[in-house]
């Protein structure tokens, strides 16, 4: 009798990225003994939103501190949903990844909180780890994927001692990077080296899965399903749309702050402008409508950025005015941004007197 499991995890669906990986020094590192499961998972969580702020500082240089430091936003509330706790617990999990030196919290502003993730220590080479990267030390003839022709023998040893906890008649579990680069072979089955037709496609959709599972907690679901059928499962394409809407977002911000806004402001940031997600999806549907049902548009990456742009622009004035009492100061930074805004259409598009003056000449 064989398994009734649902999507039962084979050779050909192994998790590639849809998943939060804890770090296993959090469980060799006998400093990091008293940590909870809950715990691990706060730092991965961190960790994933501590990548997407790497990644954007790399592109355009956010999410840096004054000192040039990479740092998060990640409030209890989202958290405590994201974990299935409460955000009391939550707080008593920061202090003891504060206590074990993982995080650091620091205030910025009147309500906003900086968190600096650090990468847990490894163990001692005199500790027996408790979980290895593999059973035991080995080395294997493997024959990488990618080169049909050839079959080169590498020696890959995944660590540098023995776990004493599991047996040599355990499961000799293969590390992530052999998972991909190795030919599998068991008792009933034998998976060759050749790439079906289909591999280039099949690997472009676990990329755009994994993207989708990374911006989850900024752009939701109905989002991805607004573009992605525009993509024709092309990862690149893909990758442009959601690099495109976060350098609208960006350059919509910078608009406010030159302004007068304060750069940590809440009205600024995914996780506490609501109108964002709640809007994004019908901003994007009309956007895409114009690009490709019409087909009046006679530059889409030009429309599409600028589009994304006057929405994200939108929904910050929009998000002030209904929030936010009007003072003088706010009411400046409004129009200040609103004039900035007007100039540039204005350089952009010359006056219709000017066209027909220069079709006559």
């Amino acid at each position: 009798m064989s398994t009734t499991l649902d999507n039962l995890m084979t050779a050909t669906n192994l998790p590639n990225g849809n998943y939060l990986p804890i770090d296993l020094n959090l469980i060799n590192n006998p400093q990091y003994k008293d940590l909870s499961i809950e715990a691990m998972m706060l730092h991965a969580l961190y960790t994933m939103r501590m990548t997407c702020s790497i990644y954007n500082a790399k592109k355009d240089g956010s999410w840096l501190d004054e000192a040039g430091q990479p740092y998060i936003y990640f409030s209890n509330e989202e958290a405590a949903a994201l974990l299935r706790v409460s955000e009391r617990k939550i707080t008593n999990l920061k202090n003891t990844l504060l206590t074990a030196g993982l995080i650091q919290v620091i205030r910025h502003g009147l309500k906003n909180y900086r968190i600096y993730v650090a990468n847990p220590k490894a163990p001692e080479k005199n500790i027996v780890v408790q979980l290895s990267f593999k059973n035991y030390t080995s080395t294997k003839s493997l024959a990488p994927v990618e080169k049909q022709a050839e079959t080169i023998e590498e020696t890959l040893s995944t660590v540098d001692r023995d776990a004493e906890s599991a047996g040599t008649d355990s499961q000799n579990l293969l590390t992530s990077t052999q998972k991909h680069l190795a030919k599998q072979t068991t008792n009933a089955t034998s998976v060759t080296n050749e790439l079906p037709k289909n591999a280039a496609k099949i690997k472009d959709q676990q990329l755009i899965d994994g993207l989708s599972a990374r911006y989850a907690h900024i752009l939701p679901q109905q989002a991805f399903q607004r573009f992605l059928p525009f993509c024709e499962g092309d990862y690149q394409k893909a990758r442009w749309f959601v690099d495109t809407i976060f350098k609208a977002k960006y350059v919509s911000t910078q608009q406010y702050i030159k302004a007068g806004l304060p750069a940590e402001a809440d009205v600024l940031t995914f996780e506490h402008n609501d109108y964002f997600r709640t809007s994004i999806s019908d901003a994007l549907a009309k956007a895409l409508e114009q690009m490709y049902r019409y087909k009046t548009v006679k530059n889409p990456e030009g429309f599409f950025f600028a589009f994304m742009k006057g929405f994200f622009s939108e929904k910050i004035r929009q998000y002030l005015v209904d929030h936010y009492q009007l003072t003088p100061e706010l009411q400046q930074t409004l129009s200040c941004v609103q004039l900035t805004i007007r100039q540039k259409n204005s350089r952009q598009k010359p006056p219709k007197a000017q066209k027909v003056a220069k079709k006559i000449s």
